[in-house]
């Protein structure tokens, strides 16, 4: 039966040959939600004109959103990604493997998570039936600057392992045509 009646790819590596789909699904989209997120956490909107446009939510409740989805976006980028991870061999205290790196990070990311009710402190009004929530924005800002260190730090490894960018050289026809004709004239 030919595999190509079912539906599948072969691809040179194998079947099945869709990491440059996933990578970008799974990976590339996440990590650009990061940025979006980020800012949301740090200013309380994505852009200048979202923020000059007033949506009547508190400032401080979508940064806390945006905290949310920045952590929760960096947390699926290390499931997206880990299976891909290569564990080295050999490895010395000193240098620990991607996997562990990315497993860390994603640990420290939950625990993280567990703080964000600290950064708040909400008051009631009964009278008005209100909420009112401030933000601690010492410790909160202390804090996104880990997550963003995090964010940075994630991509090393997702890079190593290839799952942002390549080592692999573009394959170009005119030096290949002219190797294989080379060969065939000086070696027979």
């Amino acid at each position: 039966m030919d595999n190509r009646e079912e539906g599948y790819n072969i691809s040179e590596t194998g079947n099945w040959n869709v990491a440059a789909d996933y990578s970008k699904i799974k990976i590339m989209k996440p990590l650009a939600l990061c940025d979006e997120y980020g800012d949301i956490a740090y200013f309380g909107y994505t852009n200048f004109l979202d923020q000059l446009i007033n949506f009547n939510i508190p400032k401080d409740s979508l940064r806390i959103e945006g905290f949310k989805r920045l952590i929760r976006e960096l947390i699926k980028i290390i499931d997206n990604s880990i299976f891909a991870i290569k564990q080295t061999k050999k490895q010395t205290d000193e240098e620990k493997g991607d996997k562990i790196i990315l497993l860390n990070h994603r640990k420290n990311l939950v625990a993280i998570e567990g703080l964000i009710p600290q950064f708040m402190k909400v008051s009631y009004s009964n009278v008005k039936r209100t909420q009112n929530m401030q933000l601690n924005e010492k410790e909160y800002l202390k804090c996104l600057e880990i997550v963003f260190r995090i964010k940075r730090e994630i991509n090393d490894p997702l890079n190593r392992n290839h799952l942002i960018f390549t080592d692999k050289e573009e394959f170009d026809p005119r030096a290949y045509k002219e190797n294989l004709k080379h060969r065939m004239i000086n070696q027979g």
